[in-house]
């Protein structure tokens, strides 16, 4: 606990999920008062989760959440008013720009995310698209999926539908995986 008038858990989540969006990668960084072994505070920990709720790993800090710069998410879209999506979406990403509103603590402020948008896979799986994209994410910015989607919806010009959306993994400005 923090020593002071209003004593608190050392626990920090570093990179906060957005709303609708799931994760395989959730990071919290918590402080202990004895040396116990990953496997002990992985059994700890998941006795006490509610349910739906698990660790799946514990490890030593290696990287600090400063240290964070990107994130992975699986995305499954639905769009059927859009003939060849993988088309459409290739011109999207492949446009010189592209603009959008981003929220700010200050208002909105138009961005430019096309340098920032990474497609790692894109493939159809049943009525769905499978999208694989990285994102920035951490301290020196975010960019939401919703953001994402929504400029591509805009540019199609037809209705899109997120059936899912995962965060899979989270990187370090070298690409290392944070852990």
């Amino acid at each position: 606990y923090t020593e002071g008038f209003h004593p608190h858990l050392y626990l920090m989540f570093p990179l906060a999920l957005s709303l609708g969006i799931e994760s395989v990668c959730e990071v919290m960084d918590l402080r202990l008062t004895e040396e116990l072994p990953a496997s002990e505070i992985l059994k700890r920990l998941n006795a006490v989760f509610p349910e739906g709720l698990y660790a799946r790993q514990v490890h030593e800090p290696v990287h600090q959440a400063q240290d964070i710069t990107n994130a992975e998410y699986l995305l499954e879209l639905v769009a059927p008013e859009i003939e060849d999506f993988a088309a459409c979406w290739e011109k999207f990403i492949n446009q010189p720009e592209i603009l959008v509103q981003k929220r700010t603590k200050k208002g909105f402020r138009e961005m430019d995310i096309r340098s920032f948008l990474q497609v790692e896979e894109i493939r159809k799986q049943d009525d769905s698209f499978r999208l694989v994209i990285r994102l920035p994410a951490g301290n020196e910015g975010n960019i939401n999926v919703s953001v994402v989607i929504d400029a591509f919806e805009n540019y199609a010009g037809k209705p899109i539908k997120i059936k899912s959306a995962c965060r899979t993994k989270i990187f370090c400005r070298n690409f290392q995986e944070f852990f």
